[in-house]
């Protein structure tokens, strides 16, 4: 990342075994070894960096989860854009397909509805996004409609603002101030070849106006030709999400994390980690799969810009990324095309590594065809549009997470897992 608004003196990095004792003696840093890496910290200018030698080396507890509840046999969803927890441990739900908001109980029977299509107060065209503030109090952000739609924990409408934001912009999180921090990635069409246009987190106010830059990062990796665009495959990003007073941006080039509370940086994590070899095998599989967003008979033309563009060597450093209620990171790995499962790395609010945890991937059906457009797992993985996909983990509160899935039918349902991280 280079900051823009507030630089900020770097520690010097040092990965070193804990018997070298030099780094481990100056003030304001402390070294652990794990298996074969290590974990350094350092304090600067009052924020935390955290150096891991090698993320997937580290030998980290497995976290325990038990299945709580399961929404699939009785709750019909047909979009999830997002899902919180409340205060009580109950469960927001943002279902884009039905514009409403579900209220689960504790145990995953709909207490209340909230919403529905239109464009009257508490009404949504095209829900997009799900918040939630450190109260407890909710944010639903219609894309269309340009609005922020605020919701107190039984579902009813406490106010509206209207903004007026380029469609890459996704908001993160609303600070006590009444404004918003958002992502915005710029997807220039110049110049032509490969490039990765800057992504930006921005402060606005509550009338939605820029008031301060925090940062830039490299966005997704893309080859312009001069009438579109074309994703490489498998290639870099940064990764972006937001809870509470909390965001979070980690690039896939390396692990590099950095944890904001509301407008300040908290936490940077700097680590290396074992490359993946992409085979030739797993190329001509990513350039087919992505190919089925197309209708079939313009294909055939697609398929030379997207062989032209490229597919990487090796895989990212991460493919999902959360952060939850107390700002732990839950960094995700980015599964191969034929993986089940996805591991997943928890790392304190200091930076520190707590526990992994596995979960099945969420993959939607393909070529689900909506309103919206063409949507699916290649569409939502791989478009070249902003760059954070949707992934599994929905939110994580109190103990608990939500998981969303697929069924054999490509049918979605959510699952509640209660899982204890270490103390």
């Amino acid at each position: 990342m280079q900051p823009i608004a507030r630089p900020l003196i770097l520690a010097t990095l040092t990965i070193a075994a804990l018997g070298c004792g030099e780094a481990a003696d100056r003030p304001g840093r402390s070294d652990t070894s794990t298996a074969s890496a290590t974990v350094s910290t350092t304090d600067s200018s009052g924020v935390q960096i955290v150096r891991i030698s090698d993320l997937g080396a580290l030998d980290l507890p497995e976290l325990n989860t038990r299945l709580l509840y399961s929404t699939a046999p009785d709750v019909e969803l047909y979009h999830v854009v997002g899902a919180v927890f409340l205060p009580d441990s109950s469960l927001a739900v943002a279902d884009r397909g039905s514009s409403e908001v579900l209220f689960l109980d504790r145990r995953g029977s709909v207490r209340e509805r909230a919403g529905g299509e239109g464009e009257g107060p508490g009404e949504y065209v095209d829900m997009a996004r799900i918040g939630v503030a450190a109260d407890g109090n909710l944010s639903v952000f219609d894309g269309s409609l340009q609005r922020f739609t605020f919701l107190d924990t039984q579902g009813s409408v406490t106010g509206v603002q209207r903004v007026q934001l380029n469609e890459a912009y996704v908001p993160l999180v609303h600070p006590a101030d009444g404004g918003f921090v958002a992502v915005l990635e710029t997807r220039p069409f110049r110049p032509l070849g490969f490039q990765r246009g800057p992504l930006f987190l921005v402060v606005f106010d509550q009338a939605g106006e820029v008031v301060d830059t925090l940062g830039r990062w490299a966005g997704k990796e893309r080859r312009v030709s001069p009438d579109r665009m074309f994703p490489v495959g498998f290639g870099a990003t940064t990764l972006y999400a937001g809870r509470g007073s909390h965001a979070v941006l980690a690039t896939t080039d390396s692990v590099d994390i950095t944890l904001y509370e509301a407008s300040a940086p908290r936490t940077r994590i700097r680590g290396g980690y074992a490359t993946r070899e992409v085979t030739s095998e797993e190329k001509e599989a990513w350039t087919d799969l992505y190919l089925e967003v197309y209708p079939e008979d313009l294909r055939p033309s697609f398929r030379p810009d997207l062989e032209q563009a490229g597919v990487r060597d090796t895989y990212p450093a991460a493919g999902a990324l959360k952060v939850d209620a107390d700002g732990e990171v839950w960094l995700g790995g980015y599964p191969r095309l034929d993986d089940v499962e996805r591991s997943w790395t928890v790392l304190g609010a200091d930076g520190i590594p707590v526990g992994r945890l596995s979960l099945p991937v969420y993959r939607p059906e393909l070529l689900k065809v909506r309103e919206s457009g063409i949507t699916g797992w290649a569409a939502l993985e791989l478009e070249t549009s902003i760059p954070s996909a949707s992934h599994e983990l929905l939110d994580v509160a109190a103990g608990r997470i939500a998981v969303l899935r697929t069924g054999e039918m490509g049918e979605e349902f959510i699952e509640v897992y209660a899982v204890e991280l270490p103390g």
